[in-house]
């Protein structure tokens, strides 16, 4: 299982020239979804990060295949000690659960280096659609906004990524 997952971000240039310089690394390349700005590149070898300023994980649990061809989605919260182990418990139901939603190819757990309060739940999908879908359903209710709004302690951030390919 892979530990860590580091991410750097820049322009579409800069992190081509990373990806050809350590062509042995497990890495993609992601463009933000809806119309938001940005473009990332997640080292998924699990290996000590090679990025000058990454933002570096520690996977607490995983569960699916790592398919990284498609679309991502990250939830961020930094919710109270007592929703962190609420929503450990939840996530952990959730991880277990062999009744993925329809287009999840795999899930993390996440924690932020340095930062073992913020709880990160990353997932990999088939398509957006599919992620678009899962989001207006009940299995996503325990990761929802909606959950959180009401601790103003907690940081609540969710975004997600196409995969792209390098330009030749």
């Amino acid at each position: 299982m892979i530990r860590k997952i580091s991410v750097t971000f820049g322009s579409e240039a800069i992190l081509e020239q990373i990806m050809k310089k350590y062509p042995e690394r497990h890495m993609a390349l992601f463009a933000a979804a809806n119309n938001a700005h940005g473009m990332q590149l997640v080292d998924y070898s699990g290996e000590d990060s090679v990025f000058t300023s990454p933002v570096v994980y520690e996977v607490n649990a995983h569960a699916g295949s790592d398919d990284w061809w498609h679309y991502i989605s990250y939830i961020e919260i930094s919710p109270s000690k007592d929703q962190r182990q609420i929503l450990d418990a939840q996530v952990s139901n959730f991880m277990s659960n062999p009744d993925t939603p329809t287009g999840m190819t795999g899930v993390y757990y996440l924690t932020a280096e340095g930062n073992s309060d913020s709880r990160i739940l990353l997932t990999l999908w088939k398509q957006q659609y599919d992620c678009m879908k899962w989001e207006k359903s009940e299995q996503h209710d325990f990761v929802s906004y909606q959950t959180f709004k009401n601790d103003f302690s907690a940081n609540y951030h969710e975004i997600g990524y196409q995969r792209i390919q390098p330009k030749a």
